[in-house]
């Protein structure tokens, strides 16, 4: 991860940043996520797997995209933006899907 810090131009960082937040959580653990590039490794996200419904991500994702700009993939962006950077809302009968589908 380390290498890609830096790569997110910084026009999509925020609304990035947002859309990863807001995803559904399609799977969820007791733990927590730590900052894997600081020095004193602090707590940042309760670890869980979230989605839009065609993109899945880990839920302390858009914190690297905010604090360290780290690259998402182009077909990501284009998804988002296609879809006015608003994740939608998921059904139960859809999580439980795409988690059976993980």
């Amino acid at each position: 991860m380390a290498e890609a810090q830096g790569e997110l131009a910084e026009e999509f960082v925020t609304i990035a940043a947002e859309y990863l937040k807001n995803g559904s959580v399609v799977a969820a653990a007791s733990g927590y996520a730590f900052d894997e590039l600081a020095p004193d490794r602090p707590e940042i996200a309760p670890l869980s797997i979230l989605t839009d419904g065609k993109w899945s991500w880990p839920s302390d994702l858009s914190y690297y995209v905010r604090k360290y700009r780290i690259g998402l993939p182009k077909e990501f962006l284009q998804h988002a933006a296609a879809r006015g950077w608003r994740v939608q809302n998921l059904t139960q009968a859809e999580l439980e899907e795409i988690s059976e589908n993980m």
